[in-house]
């Protein structure tokens, strides 16, 4: 194992932070596979058992049973890690500019694009090295204003060339779940087996330019520009662990097991794998809709993420005391309840939780802010 640190200039004078990168195996060996935690700094699900599953890789490691390469950043935010605010972490934005981690990527088919212009042959093997130089050559001369902008660059840095890229986060209160592109859908149906996800929100593009996105899209935008010299050598998903309140090392635990298994069945690792479950349930993303609070209020539930419910279907409550109403949250759409908000309180107007379904309902952005 190699840990690499990757300095991170400080927004102002005597102030700098840094990455910490992992590395099992050898630079240059396929396939190359790369995890991160803590995107967003208040989750920390997928921190915990990516801590677990190094200890796993050391001894993997230490078994000779690693080939390909595999790289954790388990704490991918060092800015969101201490930026907190009236004792609570704020995590999912910058204090400076409010800007959400987990959008805003560079476009790599956009940079890179015409450079690419007569260097496309008949060999897609050939393609997809001389693509992904031309990812880090982008990243390499890209302009960084702020230090958001920094960190979006330095953790690229590491994943522009690499074959699967996952991305844990957590949500409020929820079932595992995860966002992937209809790119490799026999990775997508693998990763379910593996993890034990309930339902995979499938979509190529989800608006924001998410990070797992900024991996999937510059593939999927070149081939539309150069045709079939361009095939689509990676997979990248936001892969949500639960919620916030779910950390827990006997679970940690076991999510470093299924990741494990994961890694063997992609070649990464030798060794036996048994994928220990059934497939996620696979919906579009644009089939999930949330549903928003008609007061501000008191918020109680009487059903619970994983519920399988039908449009109109009583979820819940909001109620205000003074004024002495309650009103009646009510399902959006046939399918499951993936996710509901940590909060007991809410504001007008709030999103309280999301249902996928199996029938497409939204277009445009389809991401949270």
């Amino acid at each position: 194992m190699r840990t690499e640190t990757v300095p991170l200039s400080g927004p102002s004078p005597g102030t700098t932070r840094t990455l910490t990168r992992h590395h099992w195996g050898q630079e240059g060996a396929r396939p190359k596979i790369y995890l991160q935690g803590g995107l967003h700094a208040d989750e920390m699900p997928g921190p915990l058992a990516l801590y677990h599953l190094m200890q796993l890789l050391d001894l993997a490691e230490a078994e000779g049973r690693i080939v390909g390469h595999v790289v954790v950043v388990p704490l991918a935010n060092p800015i969101g890690l201490s930026e907190w605010l009236l004792h609570k972490p704020v995590g999912r934005r910058d204090l400076e500019g409010a800007h959400n981690f987990n959008r805003g990527y560079p476009d790599l088919a956009a940079l890179a694009g015409d450079g690419l212009e007569g260097q496309l042959g008949a060999d897609p093997a050939a393609n997809v090295a001389t693509i992904r130089a031309a990812f880090g050559k982008a990243l390499a001369g890209a302009k960084i204003e702020t230090e958001v902008d920094e960190l979006r660059i330095r953790l690229m840095e590491a994943t522009h060339d690499a074959d699967i890229v996952l991305d844990l986060h957590c949500d409020h209160r929820a079932v595992m779940h995860f966002y992937a592109s209809t790119a490799r859908p026999e990775i997508t149906d693998l990763l379910g087996r593996c993890t034990g996800a309930e339902l995979a929100l499938i979509e190529d593009s989800s608006g924001g330019n998410a990070f797992d996105e900024a991996h999937t899209a510059p593939w999927r935008a070149l081939r539309d520009r150069f045709g079939d010299k361009v095939p689509q050598p990676c997979f990248s998903t936001t892969l949500e662990y639960r919620g916030q309140l779910d950390v827990s090392d006997a679970v940690a635990a076991e999510d470093a097991g299924g990741l494990m298994t994961f890694l063997v069945e992609l070649g990464a690792l030798t060794g036996e794998a048994d994928p220990a479950h059934g497939p996620a349930e696979e919906m579009p993303l644009a089939g999930a809709v949330e549903f928003m609070a008609p007061i501000g209020g008191i918020v109680t539930w009487v059903t619970d993420p994983g519920d399988r419910v039908a449009e109109g279907q009583l979820l819940g409550h909001v109620t205000d005391p003074a004024a002495r109403r309650r009103e009646d949250l009510l399902a959006p759409t046939t399918g499951i309840l993936f996710r509901q908000e940590l909060w007991t309180t809410c504001l007008k107007g709030q999103g309280l939780c999301h249902v996928a379904g199996h029938e497409s309902r939204r277009q445009g952005d389809l991401l949270s802010n």
